[in-house]
């Protein structure tokens, strides 16, 4: 497992429910220290190098020369909080992250979509195509087509509006439309995008490409496919009786279907510190 970073502790696993189909919902509180600086700052810088990392960022100010890096980052990489439709991708991103995060750190999976969807976007304010998130986990941490090998299809809805209150069943009904088993088209888009763009880059893990490769022909070497729906809410939006009313008898993945609400309070303050001034903090006068 890669080390754990410390903001990871604010993820706290609370008692779950169950929804009126007798399907487990997980709750998951996330726990913000706005007063510790040093925590919020190595969030901020961890979140922004999903979408570019240092070298990266230093080079493009200079080039575009704009006046600091926090200035580039407005105007060329995260989606415009002005915008309209960039609100929807900003808070879309956001809540994808918190929850890849966790999966990666906190589940043990390997998040090769962290690698390159935000990275290698061709308009800031538009949502990269394809499932939100796939999470691949080896049964004997080799490539070996072992059948118990993992592939998880995961959908994320966010909000913090009175709307956020459905987000569950907004993601159960979007991780509905995925089916690994007839290589879904949204699924084996998101594979085959991811890797390609790893192909061009020479800054990832040799086997990188080989490890989604696996996966990408589940007839001829078959693996466990799983899917998760997950919610991001504000504190203020949780109602348990929301979650409870969300129906998954119908679900085609009823069996590997697993519920997911990340909720907290202020986590709209969370998002705009993680895309705030702090991401750049680090960085400093390099530039």
């Amino acid at each position: 497992m890669k080390n754990k970073p410390e903001y990871m502790d604010c993820f706290c696993e609370v008692v779950p429910i169950k929804n009126i189909d007798n399907h487990d919902i997980e709750l998951v509180e996330i726990k913000v220290p706005f007063t510790d600086t040093s925590i919020i700052e190595a969030w901020a810088v961890n979140f922004r190098n999903k979408f570019i990392n240092d070298d990266d960022l230093s080079d493009m100010t200079e080039s575009t020369g704009v006046d600091n890096p926090f200035e580039y980052l407005i105007h060329y990489v995260y989606p415009d909080k002005d915008d309209q439709q960039g609100k929807i991708v900003r808070i879309g991103d956001f809540g994808e992250i918190l929850v890849a995060d966790y999966l990666m750190f906190a589940r043990d999976y390997w998040i090769p979509s962290l690698l390159t969807r935000y990275s290698s976007k061709q308009n800031k304010d538009r949502s990269t195509m394809g499932a939100d998130i796939f999470a691949i986990k080896f049964a004997n941490d080799t490539i070996s087509d072992n059948p118990e090998d993992e592939l998880c299809i995961c959908e994320v809805k966010a909000g913090f509006s009175e709307k956020a209150r459905y987000r569950l069943k907004d993601a159960v009904n979007d991780i509905n439309k995925d089916n690994i088993a007839v290589l879904d088209k949204r699924a084996s888009m998101s594979l085959a995008a991811t890797m390609m763009d790893l192909k061009k880059r020479n800054d990832i893990e040799a086997d990188s490409v080989n490890r989604i490769r696996r996966f990408q022909n589940p007839i001829e070497k078959p693996f466990k496919a799983s899917y998760l729906a997950a919610a991001v809410i504000d504190e203020s939006q949780l109602r348990e009786k929301n979650l409870i009313n969300v129906k998954t008898d119908s679900s085609p993945h009823r069996e590997q279907l697993e519920l997911i609400t990340f909720h907290g309070e202020n986590l709209k303050r969370l998002m705009n510190a993680l895309y705030g001034e702090l991401g750049v903090k680090n960085i400093g006068d390099k530039c």
